[in-house]
């Protein structure tokens, strides 16, 4: 699911498109030229793609712990029936039940962690489109105020600004309003 701790690693996406302005400015922001800061995060959970990306997200999550929680269940009813069932058996037998519940469960937890994996994959393809259209968005935007150089707020490098713009909710306006507008595929 989409949360905060997921959308983080990927400000980093944003961090990196904007390197290159940042390098440039570097000197303006010694002059005491104007700065903004963007918190990408709030951009991503806030926009209607990323809205609708963590909700399709949750229920996909949500269908697969049922699909889990059923597998789980199974094995534990197989664990109680070979404890009841342990000592009536023969110790091939016992040893066969008890290798036939190490392989589903261990399937179960490799069934797991690849569909972690998978939706970490689904979060990172949903927030770098989201962050490269915010990208170009912020440039606009930071263009239009004459700004000389826009951070991302909760980077790993940023420390501290002084009183900077906070560009956050501007770009997540902006990106509604884009976002309703006609595409040229559209108009086709």
């Amino acid at each position: 699911m989409m949360n905060r701790n997921s959308v983080a690693g990927f400000a980093g996406v944003f961090a990196g498109l904007m390197a290159g302005c940042l390098m440039a400015s570097g000197a303006a922001l010694a002059e005491g030229r104007k700065y903004a800061v963007v918190d990408m995060q709030e951009v991503i959970l806030n926009v209607e793609e990323g809205k609708s990306a963590r909700a399709d997200l949750e229920k996909e999550i949500k269908d697969k712990e049922k699909d889990l929680q059923k597998q789980k269940e199974e094995l534990d009813k197989m664990n109680d029936e070979w404890k009841s069932k342990a000592s009536l058996l023969s110790e091939e037998a016992r040893m066969n039940k008890q290798k036939e519940f190490q392989e589903k469960f261990l399937s179960l937890r490799n069934s797991e962690m690849e569909f972690q994996s998978n939706i970490k994959r689904k979060e990172q393809k949903a927030t770098q489109a989201i962050a490269v259209k915010v990208a170009g968005l912020v440039e606009k935007i930071a263009k239009e105020r004459g700004l000389e150089a826009v951070f991302e707020s909760n980077s790993a490098g940023l420390l501290y600004l002084q009183e900077p713009v906070d560009l956050t909710k501007d770009v997540v306006d902006r990106y509604s309003k884009e976002a309703k507008k006609p595409s040229a595929k559209s108009k086709k």
